[in-house]
Protein backbone atom coordinates (compact mmCIF):
# COMPACT_ATOMS: atom_id res chain seq x y z
CA UNK A 1 0.00 0.00 0.00
CA UNK A 2 1.56 3.03 -0.90
CA UNK A 3 2.22 6.07 1.39
CA UNK A 4 -0.51 9.12 1.25
CA UNK A 5 1.17 12.66 -0.05
CA UNK A 6 1.95 14.75 3.05
CA UNK A 7 -0.60 17.36 3.01
CA UNK A 8 0.73 21.00 2.73
CA UNK A 9 -2.10 22.55 5.02
CA UNK A 10 -3.90 20.52 7.86
CA UNK A 11 -6.94 22.25 8.99
CA UNK A 12 -7.90 20.83 12.44
CA UNK A 13 -11.71 21.62 13.34
CA UNK A 14 -12.48 24.04 10.39
CA UNK A 15 -15.84 26.15 11.67
CA UNK A 16 -16.83 29.21 10.60
CA UNK A 17 -13.65 30.69 10.66
CA UNK A 18 -11.79 27.61 9.68
CA UNK A 19 -13.73 27.17 6.75
CA UNK A 20 -13.39 31.17 5.55
CA UNK A 21 -9.35 30.63 5.69
CA UNK A 22 -10.09 28.02 3.87
CA UNK A 23 -12.30 28.90 0.98
CA UNK A 24 -9.87 32.21 0.70
CA UNK A 25 -7.40 30.33 0.45
CA UNK A 26 -8.30 28.26 -2.62
CA UNK A 27 -9.55 30.97 -4.20
CA UNK A 28 -6.48 32.78 -4.08
CA UNK A 29 -4.49 30.32 -5.26
CA UNK A 30 -2.23 30.02 -2.21
CA UNK A 31 -2.70 26.10 -1.86
CA UNK A 32 -4.67 24.00 -3.73
CA UNK A 33 -7.79 21.66 -3.23
CA UNK A 34 -4.87 18.75 -3.30
CA UNK A 35 -3.05 20.40 -0.71
CA UNK A 36 -5.36 20.90 2.22
CA UNK A 37 -7.20 18.58 4.36
CA UNK A 38 -8.97 18.38 7.32
CA UNK A 39 -8.89 16.44 10.22
CA UNK A 40 -11.96 16.38 13.09
CA UNK A 41 -12.52 14.08 15.93
CA UNK A 42 -15.28 12.88 14.35
CA UNK A 43 -13.93 11.07 11.61
CA UNK A 44 -17.55 11.12 10.06
CA UNK A 45 -18.18 15.00 10.71
CA UNK A 46 -14.32 15.63 9.09
CA UNK A 47 -15.26 13.46 6.20
CA UNK A 48 -18.73 15.60 5.87
CA UNK A 49 -16.60 18.92 6.00
CA UNK A 50 -13.76 17.58 3.53
CA UNK A 51 -16.42 16.72 1.16
CA UNK A 52 -18.29 19.69 1.16
CA UNK A 53 -14.94 22.06 0.73
CA UNK A 54 -13.37 19.71 -1.52
CA UNK A 55 -10.24 18.64 0.28
CA UNK A 56 -9.37 15.43 2.09
CA UNK A 57 -10.40 14.20 5.48
CA UNK A 58 -7.37 13.51 7.59
CA UNK A 59 -6.53 10.85 10.29
CA UNK A 60 -3.82 11.78 13.31
CA UNK A 61 -1.24 9.79 10.87
CA UNK A 62 -2.08 12.54 8.34
CA UNK A 63 -1.41 15.39 10.69
CA UNK A 64 2.07 14.00 11.68
CA UNK A 65 3.43 14.17 8.35
CA UNK A 66 1.52 17.28 7.41
CA UNK A 67 3.87 20.44 6.37
CA UNK A 68 1.09 23.02 8.29
CA UNK A 69 -1.10 22.77 10.74
CA UNK A 70 -4.19 25.21 10.69
CA UNK A 71 -5.62 24.96 14.58
CA UNK A 72 -9.38 26.26 13.72
CA UNK A 73 -10.65 24.94 17.49
CA UNK A 74 -12.35 26.68 20.55
CA UNK A 75 -9.38 27.10 22.77
CA UNK A 76 -11.20 25.01 25.33
CA UNK A 77 -10.68 21.74 22.95
CA UNK A 78 -7.01 22.55 22.84
CA UNK A 79 -6.00 20.67 25.95
CA UNK A 80 -7.14 17.45 24.90
CA UNK A 81 -5.79 18.01 20.85
CA UNK A 82 -2.46 19.49 21.63
CA UNK A 83 -0.86 16.56 22.79
CA UNK A 84 -1.75 14.48 19.69
CA UNK A 85 -0.95 16.82 17.21
CA UNK A 86 2.55 18.23 18.94
CA UNK A 87 5.82 17.76 17.23
CA UNK A 88 9.31 19.42 17.70
CA UNK A 89 9.39 19.84 13.84
CA UNK A 90 5.91 21.16 13.61
CA UNK A 91 4.92 24.47 12.16
CA UNK A 92 1.22 25.59 13.28
CA UNK A 93 -1.38 28.25 12.80
CA UNK A 94 -3.50 29.39 15.63
CA UNK A 95 -6.39 30.87 15.30
CA UNK A 96 -7.86 30.40 18.57
CA UNK A 97 -8.99 33.57 20.49
CA UNK A 98 -7.19 34.15 23.59
CA UNK A 99 -4.08 31.51 23.34
CA UNK A 100 -1.06 32.56 23.22
CA UNK A 101 2.23 31.94 21.13
CA UNK A 102 4.05 31.69 24.36
CA UNK A 103 1.08 28.52 25.55
CA UNK A 104 0.89 27.50 21.83
CA UNK A 105 4.91 26.32 21.54
CA UNK A 106 4.66 24.75 25.07
CA UNK A 107 1.78 22.67 24.69
CA UNK A 108 3.20 22.21 20.97
CA UNK A 109 7.09 21.31 21.94
CA UNK A 110 7.66 23.91 18.41
CA UNK A 111 9.12 27.78 18.03
CA UNK A 112 7.71 27.25 14.50
CA UNK A 113 4.07 29.14 16.20
CA UNK A 114 2.09 32.06 14.45
CA UNK A 115 -0.85 32.87 15.65
CA UNK A 116 -3.68 34.47 13.99
CA UNK A 117 -6.65 36.67 15.11
CA UNK A 118 -8.76 37.47 11.98
CA UNK A 119 -12.37 38.98 12.76
CA UNK A 120 -16.24 38.31 10.96
CA UNK A 121 -14.96 40.46 7.45
CA UNK A 122 -13.40 36.71 6.77
CA UNK A 123 -16.67 35.47 5.70
CA UNK A 124 -16.70 38.45 3.02
CA UNK A 125 -12.97 38.11 2.29
CA UNK A 126 -12.18 41.52 4.04
CA UNK A 127 -11.07 40.48 7.35
CA UNK A 128 -8.69 42.22 8.89
CA UNK A 129 -6.13 39.46 10.35
CA UNK A 130 -3.45 40.00 13.28
CA UNK A 131 -0.45 37.75 13.21
CA UNK A 132 2.45 37.28 15.60
CA UNK A 133 4.67 34.57 15.66
CA UNK A 134 7.12 32.92 18.16
CA UNK A 135 10.34 33.88 16.07
CA UNK A 136 11.55 36.47 14.60
CA UNK A 137 9.48 37.64 11.03
CA UNK A 138 9.04 37.58 8.53
CA UNK A 139 10.18 34.05 8.36
CA UNK A 140 8.92 30.96 6.09
CA UNK A 141 6.07 30.30 8.90
CA UNK A 142 5.27 33.79 8.87
CA UNK A 143 5.13 34.88 5.16
CA UNK A 144 2.97 31.53 4.48
CA UNK A 145 0.11 32.65 7.38
CA UNK A 146 0.58 36.21 5.94
CA UNK A 147 -0.44 34.47 2.20
CA UNK A 148 -3.08 32.65 3.84
CA UNK A 149 -4.61 35.40 5.25
CA UNK A 150 -4.75 37.70 2.69
CA UNK A 151 -6.57 36.05 0.72
CA UNK A 152 -9.60 36.86 2.95
CA UNK A 153 -8.42 40.35 3.59
CA UNK A 154 -6.24 42.00 5.28
CA UNK A 155 -2.73 41.73 7.18
CA UNK A 156 -1.22 43.69 10.29
CA UNK A 157 1.69 42.64 11.99
CA UNK A 158 1.48 43.20 15.66
CA UNK A 159 3.51 42.62 18.97
CA UNK A 160 1.28 40.28 21.09
CA UNK A 161 1.03 42.75 23.87
CA UNK A 162 -1.64 45.30 21.08
CA UNK A 163 -4.04 41.90 20.20
CA UNK A 164 -6.15 42.84 22.84
CA UNK A 165 -6.18 46.34 21.88
CA UNK A 166 -7.05 45.16 18.28
CA UNK A 167 -9.45 42.71 19.82
CA UNK A 168 -10.95 45.78 21.14
CA UNK A 169 -11.68 47.32 18.32
CA UNK A 170 -10.95 45.42 15.12
CA UNK A 171 -12.66 41.99 16.18
CA UNK A 172 -15.39 43.86 18.10
CA UNK A 173 -15.83 46.60 15.61
CA UNK A 174 -18.66 44.55 13.59
CA UNK A 175 -20.87 44.70 16.45
CA UNK A 176 -20.77 48.21 17.06
CA UNK A 177 -20.96 49.27 13.28
CA UNK A 178 -23.92 46.85 13.31
CA UNK A 179 -25.20 48.84 16.40
CA UNK A 180 -24.89 52.07 14.11
CA UNK A 181 -26.65 50.57 10.74
CA UNK A 182 -29.36 49.33 13.37
CA UNK A 183 -29.83 52.48 14.77
CA UNK A 184 -29.64 54.78 11.80
CA UNK A 185 -32.75 52.10 10.32
CA UNK A 186 -34.46 52.85 13.70
CA UNK A 187 -34.21 56.41 12.96
CA UNK A 188 -35.78 56.04 9.47
CA UNK A 189 -38.70 54.37 10.81
CA UNK A 190 -39.02 57.02 13.54
CA UNK A 191 -38.89 59.92 10.67
CA UNK A 192 -41.78 57.65 8.74
CA UNK A 193 -39.54 55.15 6.18
CA UNK A 194 -40.92 51.78 6.62
CA UNK A 195 -38.66 49.20 8.12
CA UNK A 196 -37.76 47.41 5.01
CA UNK A 197 -36.72 50.44 2.93
CA UNK A 198 -34.82 52.14 6.37
CA UNK A 199 -33.07 48.47 6.77
CA UNK A 200 -31.51 49.03 3.55
CA UNK A 201 -31.11 52.42 3.19
CA UNK A 202 -28.76 51.90 6.66
CA UNK A 203 -27.25 49.30 4.65
CA UNK A 204 -26.19 51.14 1.58
CA UNK A 205 -25.24 54.11 3.68
CA UNK A 206 -22.39 51.96 5.62
CA UNK A 207 -21.34 50.61 2.57
CA UNK A 208 -21.13 53.42 0.59
CA UNK A 209 -18.93 55.32 3.52
CA UNK A 210 -17.09 52.33 3.55
CA UNK A 211 -15.95 52.64 0.28
CA UNK A 212 -15.39 56.76 0.42
CA UNK A 213 -13.05 56.33 3.07
CA UNK A 214 -10.89 54.83 1.05
CA UNK A 215 -9.97 58.10 -0.42
CA UNK A 216 -10.75 60.41 2.10
CA UNK A 217 -10.69 60.35 6.56
CA UNK A 218 -13.26 59.66 7.75
CA UNK A 219 -12.91 63.73 9.30
CA UNK A 220 -12.51 64.83 5.50
CA UNK A 221 -15.95 62.62 4.41
CA UNK A 222 -18.13 64.26 7.45
CA UNK A 223 -16.47 67.81 6.45
CA UNK A 224 -17.97 67.11 2.49
CA UNK A 225 -21.71 66.00 4.06
CA UNK A 226 -22.21 68.24 6.45
CA UNK A 227 -22.65 71.64 4.58
CA UNK A 228 -23.13 75.01 6.34
CA UNK A 229 -26.29 75.49 8.20
CA UNK A 230 -27.25 71.98 6.51
CA UNK A 231 -28.63 69.12 7.42
CA UNK A 232 -26.02 66.79 8.62
CA UNK A 233 -24.53 69.48 10.74
CA UNK A 234 -27.64 69.84 12.34
CA UNK A 235 -27.81 65.60 13.07
CA UNK A 236 -23.65 65.87 14.15
CA UNK A 237 -24.71 68.01 16.95
CA UNK A 238 -26.82 65.91 18.16
CA UNK A 239 -24.44 63.02 17.91
CA UNK A 240 -22.06 65.16 19.75
CA UNK A 241 -24.42 66.56 22.41
CA UNK A 242 -25.34 62.84 23.20
CA UNK A 243 -21.70 61.85 23.40
CA UNK A 244 -21.30 59.44 20.04
CA UNK A 245 -17.81 59.64 19.92
CA UNK A 246 -17.24 59.15 24.63
CA UNK A 247 -19.63 55.96 23.65
CA UNK A 248 -18.17 54.13 20.22
CA UNK A 249 -14.40 54.92 22.06
CA UNK A 250 -15.43 53.25 25.74
CA UNK A 251 -17.28 50.50 23.79
CA UNK A 252 -13.87 49.76 21.89
CA UNK A 253 -12.12 50.56 25.35
CA UNK A 254 -13.83 48.25 27.72
CA UNK A 255 -13.89 45.35 24.49
CA UNK A 256 -10.30 45.24 25.01
CA UNK A 257 -10.22 45.09 28.66
CA UNK A 258 -12.77 41.93 28.45
CA UNK A 259 -10.21 40.59 25.77
CA UNK A 260 -7.88 40.53 28.46
CA UNK A 261 -9.59 39.52 31.32
CA UNK A 262 -10.29 36.49 28.64
CA UNK A 263 -7.28 36.24 27.67
CA UNK A 264 -5.75 36.03 31.79
CA UNK A 265 -7.98 32.83 31.85
CA UNK A 266 -7.26 31.22 29.01
CA UNK A 267 -3.26 31.19 29.81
Amino acid sequence: MSEKPNCRLAIVGAGRMGAAVLTGALRAGVITASDAGIYHENALRGIELAERHGVRPLDEDDLATSERILIAVKPQSFAGLADRIARPDGSYISIMAGVSVATLSSRLGSSRVVRAMPNLGARVGLSSTALASAGPAPNADFRFAARLFEAIGSVHHLPEELFDAFTGMAGSGPAFAAVVAEALADGGVRVGLPRAQSRELARQVLLATAMLLEADTPAALKDEVASAGGTAIAGVLALEKHGLRYSVMQAVEQAALRASELNGREK
